[in-house]
């Protein structure tokens, strides 16, 4: 396995691979895609938003507290 770079703009969830690695054509790979934090900005509103939900088993106690006495336990 081997890793290339380059810079491209997704079109349409579409990402043009250049002319010269035209030897990846129909091929398997594994992406990795890097954005700048402006461009992805507009995902703000996130379907996973746990911030607002309130857990009743430890409602009455510090989190950072309880850990604490926990690890003195080690």
């Amino acid at each position: 396995m081997y890793a290339i770079e380059f810079e491209a703009d997704i079109k349409n969830g579409v990402v043009k691979i250049p002319p010269e690695y035209s030897e990846l054509q129909n091929h398997h790979a594994h992406i990795v895609v890097m954005v700048k934090d402006s461009a992805i900005s507009e995902i703000s509103d996130s379907p996973l938003d746990f911030s607002r939900t309130e857990i009743a088993t430890f409602k009455h106690q510090d989190g950072v507290e309880m850990q604490r006495k926990m690890r003195d336990e080690w």
